[in-house]
């Protein structure tokens, strides 16, 4: 039987095609699956195509699509559509081949005959160094001096490209040329140029196959490094695709990915990545491997299921829909989506929980009149603020799982600024003593109370575990108790637990080392590099927020931020400053009807502030301007079907993305937030990272467009 691949290049040009046109591809491409040898199709030879296997096909009298026919095999490759003459150009340009090396099809640009007239490929860097007298200038080595042409072949590099490679010195001139490469190669290229150990790389863009034969396409999609960019499509498969190419992600995943999803650990594993480069892709497409092999063994059938825990309800509602999106009906009902409070909530509930859970920060008047009444127990006879109470409170004893002296005095309190010696760690202790009786008279718990009664629960009922395995996303929010709850909930085995975080976005300061909950990732800590959401040139903005910050890996290390790549470009980032909110809010409404005019949707369009206050306060301003709002808030996903900006918090953002972000209100009075109260300065340097980790977050939800706006005096942040 024939087998039909699409590339994802051919899915993108879909969405460049007018909506009647695309009609007429999707029809023709169901119409081809269905039997791509029916003589109602028309293939044409292409006379000077880059590959000679390629050939046209016609949609309608204007339009063609490229394919690729192999000689050998019954296999068709959709590789791009586009006017007659615009199709005909791509193949001329476009190679499509089989790597001999890696076994990877590659898409890339034929023209592999660069200018060597250009400077910034073939001659030395526009800055050389010089020597210490200032005589001689002393050109820099090529790039990739230090590799052998065969090992530039194992990443991927075809031959044609080696010439062009060797003379490159600087990363400035390798990003010219990187579009012409293939994206494996180029990608491997790049991370090797940014100190990455060549071997660390070369494990994931390599395969272990010898004698690969460079004319079965077949065996050749079925290579991990193909699937990144190809896939052999079913019927289901191929309407989902269809119906909504913008969601290609849900089928072509990076072989760093693929490694990690369709993978049987030994035990818990931890993965690290950059915003945008794919964590929650990998974790839901982890999840339904997962389910698969549930279904597969019987597992499911015994009620064991899998859990996909995460922070907020926010998130775990938009993990929930994209589950429906690439998941049939039994995964979907092997598969358990909560946040982890909303877990919390619900086993404690139909365990006849008898107290109620509140929250530090939220508007419980029962739970505050507790806290002000544990502070008249402060001890005069030494200056610390309530706020110092406040951080001891969550971050030790909390953290620590403390109850009583005995443990405040022996406990550990790395990361606090203010030193206690014994006689003052009495004196303290009255304040939490104080306050763990007020909230036991008024039955109330906090979270990480209520998480360690879970466990008690559990130990004491003998509760067996009922999940096979649990994917935690936005690993980094989760606190210790969190993390020692999930650990009881799943039994040591292999595909136990799979987290994925970023320490760079940790915004609620819940820092967690998981050795210390149970869960050794040693030798299964692995790391995404490649960011498939923001351009290079905001995410280079987005970092520079952080630059300089030593950020944790979630297990007491320090996460390193070098070769981390963006894998499209776009316009650099706007950066305005304004004398008045009001000039402010008039410019990003004058920019929204811009982007409107050319046909950019208002749901693709958020406005992102720092606090609650400021965000009501633009959509006001947007309101007045005639704007519909939408406002993002903790309750749930984000609803595309209702029209309208879309208007959030820097929290309430966190996991989500748009087409045009604009931070707005990022001035010196706000960022960082100036309601944070300690002279304590440990405490004033996390408070920093964490509004700057914020900020982070916010610019990182762009997709296209990014544009930071301030009034007044801007954010240090910006400089």
């Amino acid at each position: 039987m024939p087998q039909v691949a699409i590339s994802s290049d051919f899915l993108t040009a879909i969405l460049k095609l007018p909506r009647n046109q695309q009609k007429k591809v999707n029809q023709f491409v169901n119409k081809f699956r269905n039997n791509p040898i029916s003589s109602g199709i028309n293939y044409e030879k292409i006379k000077d195509a880059a590959n000679p296997y390629m050939r046209s096909v016609r949609i309608d009298l204007a339009y063609r699509a490229i394919i690729l026919k192999p000689e050998h095999g019954d296999v068709f490759i959709l590789l791009w559509v586009d006017h007659h003459d615009d199709a005909y150009e791509w193949a001329r340009k476009h190679q499509c081949k089989i790597n001999p090396t890696t076994g990877s099809i590659q898409l890339y640009t034929s023209e592999t005959a660069v200018d060597t007239s250009d400077a910034s490929v073939s001659a030395p860097p526009e800055r050389p160094k010089k020597t210490d007298e200032g005589l001689a200038e002393i050109p820099l080595k090529p790039l990739f001096n230090h590799l052998t042409d065969e090992q530039l072949v194992k990443v991927g590099l075809p031959a044609e490209f080696m010439e062009q490679i060797r003379a490159i010195s600087t990363l400035i001139a390798f990003e010219e040329m990187k579009a012409s490469l293939p994206n494996d190669a180029s990608e491997a290229l790049y991370f090797i140029a940014e100190g990455i150990p060549y071997d660390e790389v070369l494990d994931d863009f390599t395969t272990n196959e010898k004698d690969i034969d460079v004319e079965d396409y077949l065996a050749a999609l079925m290579r991990e490094g193909s699937k990144r960019r190809f896939v052999i499509v079913d019927d289901e498969a191929l309407q989902q695709m269809l119906d909504a190419p913008l969601d290609k992600w849900r089928v072509f995943l990076h072989p760093s990915q693929r490694k990690l999803v369709e993978r049987k650990w030994n035990g818990p594993v931890r993965v690290l990545g950059g915003a945008g480069t794919g964590k929650t892709v990998a974790a839901i497409h982890r999840a339904k491997w997962l389910a698969n092999q549930l279904i597969e063994s019987g597992s499911s059938e015994n009620k064991k299921k899998i859990l996909f825990t995460t922070f907020t309800k926010n998130l775990a509602s938009d993990i929930s829909n994209h589950l429906e999106l690439i998941c049939k009906q039994a995964e979907l009902d092997a598969i358990e989506v909560f946040n982890i409070d909303a877990w919390v909530h619900r086993f404690l509930k139909r365990n006849n929980y008898g107290y109620q859970i509140v929250f530090p920060n939220d508007s419980n008047k029962i739970r505050r009149n507790c806290w002000q009444l544990s502070l008249d127990e402060k001890p005069s006879e030494f200056d610390l603020s309530d706020h110092f109470f406040e951080e001891e409170w969550r971050l030790v004893i909390q953290e620590q799982g403390i109850s009583s002296k005995q443990e405040y005095i022996k406990a550990k309190r790395t990361g606090r600024g203010t030193r206690l010696a014994r006689k003052e760690r009495l004196a303290v202790w009255n304040v939490f003593e104080e306050y763990l009786l007020q909230l036991s008279h008024k039955n109330l718990k906090e979270m990480p109370d209520a998480m360690r009664d879970c466990v008690q629960l559990i130990d004491s009922k003998s509760i067996k575990p009922v999940y096979s395995s649990i994917i935690v996303d936005e690993g980094q929010d989760m606190g210790t108790q969190a993390y020692k709850l999930l650990r009881r909930l799943v039994p040591e085995q292999a595909n136990d637990l799979f987290i994925v975080g970023d320490g760079h976005q940790r915004i609620y300061r819940n820092k967690v080392v998981l050795g210390k909950c149970g869960i050794n990732i040693i030798g299964r800590g692995r790391k995404l590099r490649i960011n498939y959401r923001t351009t290079e040139e905001t995410k280079k903005l987005a970092v520079s927020v952080l630059e300089g910050i030593a950020i944790d890996n979630l297990d007491d290390g320090i996460d390193e931020s070098r070769g981390y790549i963006s894998l499209i470009h776009g316009e650099n980032p706007e950066i305005l400053n304004f004398s008045g909110f009001v000039d402010e809010a008039d410019a990003i409404c004058e920019r929204i009807e811009q982007l409107n005019a050319v046909g950019v949707d208002f749901r693709d369009i958020c406005i992102v502030a720092r606090t609650n206050d400021l965000r009501d306060g633009y959509s006001s301003e947007l309101k007045k301007a005639g704007f519909k709002i939408y406002e993002i808030n903790a309750n749930g996903a984000e609803n595309r079907k209702v029209d309208g900006i879309r208007v959030a918090t820097m929290h309430r953002v966190k996991g989500l993305e748009f087409q045009h972000i604009f931070v707005a209100g990022v001035n010196e009075d706000k960022l960082p937030l100036k309601s944070f109260n300690s002279d304590d300065p440990i405490e004033i340097k996390e408070h920093e990272i964490s509004e700057r980790a914020l900020l982070h977050v916010a610019m990182t939800r762009a997709i296209r467009s990014l544009t930071v706006t301030s009034h007044g005096v801007a954010s240090r942040f910006l400089s």
